[in-house]
């Protein structure tokens, strides 16, 4: 066999496995439970000791905010399903969530930190229960599946 007789193939040309519009969103419900199963701890720097050949070196490693994670997280599954909810959610993120407002003023705001950061948590666990009501009402996990090409 010669470099000639050796094909290569890109991953795409295996066959495409296609994602249905569920699968994603369960796929993204699954990243936020994992998340909620962690401590909500603010991010912060830690030194770690590492050993070379000099001495020793201080090595900092960052550990995320899991709380911005969290509120992260259900903004990006309101981005994915917000062209599939319902009027009751929709009107439930424009007046609670304040939506498009809200995130204006996010980009806008200074904020104490720690008080901020616990009102949005509690906020941003009210929607995720309202996104799973919506599930509910829509019947959307027992529907037609809708392929995402």
């Amino acid at each position: 066999m010669t470099e000639e007789d050796i094909e290569f193939k890109d991953e795409s040309e295996f066959g495409e496995k296609k994602v249905t519009f569920k699968e994603l969103v369960l796929r993204h419900i699954r990243k936020i439970s994992d998340i909620c199963c962690k401590e909500f701890t603010e991010g912060y720097w830690e030194k770690k000791p590492v050993q070379t050949s000099g001495g020793i070196m201080f090595m900092e490693v960052y550990h995320e905010d899991m709380r911005q994670a969290y509120c992260n997280a259900i903004n990006f599954l309101i981005d994915l399903i917000y062209p599939k909810s319902d009027k009751i959610l929709k009107d439930y993120l424009k007046n609670f969530e304040g939506y498009k407002e809200q995130i204006k003023e996010e980009k806008d705001l200074l904020f104490n930190e720690e008080e901020d950061i616990e009102k949005k948590l509690k906020r941003k666990r009210v929607t995720f229960q309202q996104i799973n009501l919506m599930f509910e009402r829509v019947n959307f996990w027992s529907g037609s599946d809708e392929y995402v090409e």
